[in-house]
C-alpha cells in the first residue's frame, strides 16, 4: 500500500512540475502580461 502511495505522489508531484513548465514556456512566448494571463486562463480552462 505504500508504493502505491508513492508512486501516486509521484504521478501528482510530476504533474505539477510539467504544468509548471507549460506556464514557464507561456510567459516566455508571450509579449505581454495580458497575453499571457489569457494563455494561462485557457490552459486552465481545457
Amino acid at each position: 500500500m505504500d508504493e502505491d502511495m508513492n508512486v501516486g505522489e509521484l504521478l501528482k508531484e510530476t504533474a505539477e512540475e510539467n504544468q509548471t513548465r507549460k506556464i514557464l514556456e507561456i510567459l516566455n512566448e508571450c509579449k505581454d502580461l495580458a497575453e499571457a494571463k489569457e494563455r494561462v486562463k485557457a490552459l486552465l480552462n481545457k
